[in-house]
């Protein structure tokens, strides 16, 4: 996988996890509004399906597909609706913090390799 490809899906992920964690944000301020539902996000599906290597794929149409992947905002099923549980909003945005953070780290130690290997040391 080239820099450019890592660096993409890396940023797919970093956009889905903005997402994410702007929903949880709306969703915890609009918690005690009557009538309002809250919202979920979903990506990781759609950019594990657009990075997966097929048949014939150049590292053009795999940086064309995962350029493809955009969030999904999705609306819970009706039971779930005007019922905002912050436990599982709290828990969900620690987890979304987590992987940014774990994502952020991996791109810094994927540039610093790429400046040592330019670098040549």
């Amino acid at each position: 996988m080239t820099i450019n490809l890592v660096a993409a899906i890396a940023g797919k992920a970093l956009d889905g996890l903005f997402a994410r964690q702007t929903a949880t944000a709306q969703n915890v301020a609009n918690a005690g509004s009557s009538g309002f539902t809250p919202v979920r996000v979903s990506f990781e599906d759609a950019l594990r399906d657009a990075a997966a290597l097929r048949s014939g794929d150049t590292s053009a149409s795999l940086l064309a597909r995962v350029s493809n992947v955009t969030p999904r905002f999705d609306v819970p099923l009706p039971i779930e609706a005007n019922s905002v549980k912050l436990d599982d909003e709290i828990a969900t945005a620690s987890e979304t913090s987590a992987r940014y953070a774990m994502l952020i780290g991996m791109l810094d130690r994927s540039l610093q390799i790429e400046k040592l290997a330019i670098s040549g040391g």
